[in-house]
């Protein structure tokens, strides 16, 4: 409804996938095959804006322990475990920076009926563009960390 109604929307990607796989000092996105946000934002003429927070990995100390039966609960049921605590060993995140990079706006091109289902051609095509822009985006900006598109 807000699309229709020409308002912005933000979605997080991710989801309880990327969740798993947090782990401090790392700059890991679920994006490869995620397309449903490229899908939305195309069926509407919205633009693709390219948004990813640094730092937002460390506010959590995360653990690797029982991974394998975790991420096949998480892939199979879609509940994800991940084994994380803030400060004092509770939810509270620890502080420390966030830099939020805002990339530049992708342009798409506005549908002949709103709302309708886009060709999965220009799906791929927009997500790639997408994934290739939030790599510069990150190149450009962060020079201690590599970003890894899972």
């Amino acid at each position: 409804a807000a699309m229709m109604a020409g308002q912005s929307i933000v979605v997080c990607t991710g989801g309880e996938e990327e969740s798993m796989y947090t782990a401090q000092g790392r700059d890991i996105v679920v994006l490869k095959n995620t397309k449903g946000f490229v899908r939305l934002a195309l069926s509407h003429g919205a633009s693709l804006v390219p948004v990813f927070g640094v730092g937002n990995t460390d506010c959590y100390r995360t653990y690797d322990i029982w991974t394998g039966p975790r991420m096949w609960l998480q892939r199979h049921a879609g509940i994800a475990l991940p084994i994380f605590h803030g400060r004092f060993c509770t939810p509270l995140p620890y502080k420390v920076p966030i830099n939020v990079l805002i990339g530049e706006p992708i342009a798409t091109p506005v549908p002949a009926v709103m709302g309708a289902k886009p060709d999965d051609a220009l799906v791929d095509k927009f997500h790639a563009k997408y994934m290739e822009q939030l790599k510069a985006l990150h190149k450009k900006h962060v020079t201690d960390r590599v970003l890894e598109i899972r």
